[in-house]
């Protein structure tokens, strides 16, 4: 509800497009008189509250399940997983032409900006990021690997 006019307020608190004849309007729609379709909607919106309401052990609930430390997987089927692999596989062939492409131009591109050494300490770097990415990669592969044979 206003509760104040936009005469009262100090000019710099005013917001654009705000005016005198939009204020009694809105005012006029919160006492329920006829008005502005838009401005009588605003106002049932405001007095009315939400109808649904969480359940009523929803806070017990929630922290039981913090409290257990388990995590439901959210449901994936085989249709997104091997959605999702095509998809990665696309991407990865996508920048590996890419590459191919635009490679020799990238590489002179970078040192004629940062200078031959420069360019070559970003591929180190890069190369270092990749190899801490190994172990985690060969892990899930013979994870993977061991699930799959029968024991």
């Amino acid at each position: 509800m206003n509760t104040s006019k936009p005469s009262d307020r100090p000019v710099g608190d005013r917001l654009p497009g705000v005016a005198e004849r939009d204020w009694q309007a809105q005012e006029r729609a919160l006492s329920g008189a006829a008005g502005d379709r838009r401005d009588l909607l605003l106002a049932r919106a405001l007095r009315t509250m939400p109808v649904s309401q969480p359940p009523v052990d929803f806070a017990a609930a929630v922290a039981r399940l913090a409290a257990s430390g388990r995590r439901d997987p959210a449901p994936e089927s085989s249709l997104e997983r091997v959605l999702l692999h095509v998809l990665l596989a696309a991407m990865a062939l996508t920048g590996a032409g890419a590459v191919a492409v635009y490679g020799a131009r990238w590489w002179t591109l970078a040192g004629e900006l940062f200078g031959t050494q420069a360019a070559q300490w970003g591929v180190i770097a890069a190369l270092c990021l990749l190899l801490s990415w190994l172990p985690n990669g060969v892990r899930r592969v013979l994870d993977a690997a061991g699930r799959a044979t029968p024991a």
